[in-house]
């Protein structure tokens, strides 16, 4: 569940760190890491803080993984000729953990993500048309749907027929869903709501989601609500890779050289010794023996990775082949003049279109600043995202343009202004080999343990095991389970000693914090939450009943194939919405589930607002 991404104990080792290590009652251990991606570097910076010793094995010759940031060799300083290959857009008020390394910790500058923009377009069918027009006139796609479903909007016929899924959500909780609905893809499911072909073919080519249909209609669930409880994005003011640079740097001001990072090192083995040791074998055959490892890299490269004993990872190998990576291409284009702006008045925001490029997402614009800049013109997933890398770049850059020309009828001038461009097809990338995880119908149920699963002392993190797929939040949380779950026995240890010393302190009001995982408000929804605020805050006494339905009431249990330990405290999480207050957008209607518990998930019918975050994506 991804309350559990946000126990207590894990809000608080973000806000706080580790317990220190002692030689005596808290051994301070030594530890390699495999990967210095956002969760690699994370977890060693923790247990580093701590006292413990880290090194990191990077393979490539660079820190940060999916977060890769591209400067132009000719304007390096300039943001206008930046590109976010990976991560792009970070939604800091409703993520916790990467909101404190962001704002708090490190005090980077951010700037918000550019928000939609009604003159921005959509062509489908050969038809064109802005985002207000699209939304005045939803059948102007001429898509054959019955008479029921004409004169709605995609957004509209997918809230409406979600609504089955809200009602078992109220009634039975998370699990109820899974139990139900766990089998269904996003197509099978619209299917079953005996929706109409036309109007399936509408949903998916407006979502730029025809590729995407086979994907589990639960994690369609969670983007959506996910998505659309974000008011926000925000990015690093001159590049996303400056959170990147601020991790190294942290991690190489530890004392004692305790965290290192040694790169152009891929790992081949990973052996598990008599000695209760850990040893890893690099791939120019020199060892080193740690005692615990953490495995830090995506699953796509984790799979080729030799374990031993391997039939000791018999059933993470099984995971490891059959989670589902989604592959992702994005295609930046650099120009002089900003002509979205001067010549087709596009201040940001994204176009959609069922041409090949599918996706572009403008610049922020100003009056006052129409030199130019970076556009993403053309961001794909899955078999989209396929069909670009079979051609050479120069090819894929001249198609695009020609895409961008069909689309933009009053710039077909753009070509003067091109300056060049960048391509990054993440199924290429020999170190990634895919962009993020997105479960298929069963994999949640059958494969999310699993992933995230310790075998002795090896340790697995990153996004796919979480629930955040694709979030570098995901990526964050699985590296403060890790760290604390390689700390654990030592603080239930120090934990029962200092329960005898000292006086039990009374109990905590019902229900003492709120900690929504899709938006975290009481009742004012401007109310922004990091780390330090969210145990101030008072949870609603009334929600209780809905917290145990959806069985958010959690433990930070240390998962292991072996054997799951239950600890013996308790923290609570509260769900991901609140009662009366909270509301919720799907897709942007207004959803009815059931009066228990008093839930109502509604939004104000404004398409324009939400289709910037109805990409199943959050590079």
């Amino acid at each position: 569940m991804i309350g559990q991404e946000y126990s207590q104990q894990r809000l608080q080792i973000s806000a706080h760190g580790l317990l220190q290590c002692e030689q005596q009652r808290n051994p301070c251990r030594q530890i390699g890491i495999i990967g210095a991606g956002a969760a690699g570097l994370y977890c060693g910076i923790l247990l580093a803080e701590a006292g413990h010793t880290v090194k990191i094995f990077e393979a490539t010759d660079r820190a940060g993984g999916r977060i890769q940031t591209y400067r132009d060799p000719q304007n390096p300083s300039k943001y206008m000729y930046i590109a976010e290959l990976g991560a792009m857009r970070f939604p800091l008020d409703q993520h916790p953990y990467l909101s404190h390394l962001i704002r708090q910790r490190y005090q980077l500058n951010v700037s918000e993500f550019p928000g939609p923009d009604e003159n921005a377009y959509t062509y489908l069918n050969g038809i064109l048309t802005t985002k207000k027009q699209a939304q005045e006139n939803p059948d102007i796609f001429q898509f054959n749907t019955s008479q029921s479903e004409r004169g709605k909007t995609p957004s509209r016929l997918m809230s409406e027929v979600i609504q089955p899924l809200f009602q078992v959500f109220s009634e039975e909780g998370w699990p109820g869903v899974l139990k139900k609905w766990g089998s269904y893809s996003i197509e099978s499911y619209l299917n079953s709501m005996n929706l109409s072909r036309e109007a399936i073919n509408y949903i998916a080519a407006s979502g730029s989601a025809d590729s995407q249909m086979y994907l589990s209609i639960l994690e369609d669930m969670r983007s959506e609500i996910i998505a659309s409880n974000i008011s926000k994005n925000y990015r690093i003011t001159d590049g996303n890779d400056l959170l990147v640079q601020a991790m190294v740097d942290d991690c190489q001001r530890m004392q004692s050289n305790r965290c290192s990072i040694t790169y152009s090192t891929p790992v081949s083995q990973v052996q598990l010794l008599a000695s209760s040791q850990v040893r890893l074998t690099t791939n120019n055959g020199t060892s080193e023996s740690f005692d615990t490892v953490v495995v830090a890299t995506p699953p796509t490269v984790t799979q080729f990775f030799d374990f031993e004993p391997r039939k000791d990872f018999a059933q993470k190998y099984l995971a490891l082949r059959q989670v589902h990576y989604i592959c992702a291409s994005k295609m930046y284009l650099f120009f002089n003049v900003s002509w979205w702006f001067t010549q087709e008045n596009i201040q940001g925001g994204s176009s959609v279109t069922d041409l090949p490029i599918r996706l572009i997402y403008y610049p922020k614009t100003t009056s006052n600043q129409t030199n130019g800049g970076t556009l993403l013109a053309s961001y794909t997933f899955s078999k989209d995202s396929i069909t670009w890398q079979s051609l050479s770049d120069a090819d894929a850059i001249d198609l695009a343009l020609k895409q961008l020309i069909k689309m933009h009828r009053n710039s077909s001038n753009m070509r003067d202004y091109f300056q060049g461009g960048k391509i990054k097809h993440w199924c290429q990338d020999p170190y990634a080999r895919g962009a993020f995880t997105y479960f298929t119908p069963f994999q949640e149920t059958e494969l999310a343990d699993t992933l995230q699963a310790s075998v002795s002392n090896v340790h697995f993190i990153g996004e796919h095991t979480t629930l955040l797929h694709g979030w570098v939040e995901g990526a964050l949380s699985s590296a403060i389970r890790a760290a604390q779950a390689i700390t654990t026995e030592t603080e239930i240890v120090r934990s029962a000693v200092s329960q005898k010393l000292e006086p039990k302190p009374e109990p905590e009001p019902l229900g003492e914090r709120l900690f929504s995982s899709f938006k975290a408000t009481i009742s004012d929804r401007r109310t922004k939450l990091d780390a330090e605020k969210v145990n101030k805050l008072l949870f609603l006494q009334k929600n209780l009943s809905v917290l145990k339905k959806l069985d958010y009431v959690t433990t930070d249990e240390p998962t292991n194939l072996q054997q799951k330990r239950k600890t013996a405290k308790t923290s609570s999480t509260t769900m991901p919405f609140q009662a009366e207050e909270e509301t919720f957008a799907t897709r942007g209607k207004q959803i009815q589930v059931p009066e228990q518990n008093n839930v109502v998930l509604s939004d104000d019918d404004d398409d324009t607002t939400d289709k910037e975050n109805d990409e199943i994506e959050c590079f």
